[in-house]
């Protein structure tokens, strides 16, 4: 392998460095291996860089791949995420992927940090206690104890649906813009 196509896998795997390490070895071998069969079939270095085209564009589509095949949250996809917009997305990318990002991420602790205060402020007022840190306003209307705890349920878990809602659009946004990955052919 000469120096054209160790510079282009070195340059794919400085794209894909926000992926696990596993996963970036991987993509770099399966690249690596197309580029060594074709040249075995005589293919030259610079009809094989051209063949696989941008190695930003390569990587973005892997890296796409790599987010959307699974919704779940985990905090290195998160990571991820940022990595692919501001690397790869364009303008409203660069605004809109971590804007809903975050927000998902927010909505979601919010939701649960909401059903945590409903129940401390629920079990003090059946103690004889009242936690006044702990309170929900909406406009003049302030919730008895009594309705602090469902009131508080339904907040938390429409807040942490919200999230997962907003989670699921990022993955599905991404997706959306790495649909066109380039297929290595031999």
């Amino acid at each position: 392998m000469d120096k054209i196509m160790n510079d282009y896998l070195v340059k794919i795997e400085k794209y894909l460095k926000s992926m696990s390490d596993s996963e970036r070895i991987d993509i770099v071998k399966e690249i690596k291996s197309v580029m060594l069969e074709l040249q075995n079939n005589g293919v030259s270095s610079e009809q094989i860089i051209e063949r696989l085209g941008n190695p930003k564009e390569l990587a973005k589509a892997y890296l796409g791949e790599a987010i959307s095949k699974n919704s779940k949250f985990s905090w290195r996809k998160f990571g991820a995420v940022f990595a692919f917009c501001s690397s790869f997305t364009g303008v409203s990318g660069m605004f809109l992927l971590p804007f809903i990002s975050t927000l998902s991420i927010a909505l979601m602790i919010s939701g649960v940090i909401t059903l945590i205060g409903g129940i401390i402020k629920f079990v003090g007022y059946l103690m004889g206690y009242d936690i006044a840190g702990i309170t929900i306003e909406m406009g003049a209307f302030t919730p008895s104890p009594m309705q602090f705890l469902p009131i508080s349920i339904v907040i938390g878990v429409l807040m942490f649906w919200l999230g997962k809602v907003l989670w699921k659009l990022t993955i599905k946004y991404i997706h959306a813009i790495s649909k066109k990955m380039k297929k290595i052919e031999i």
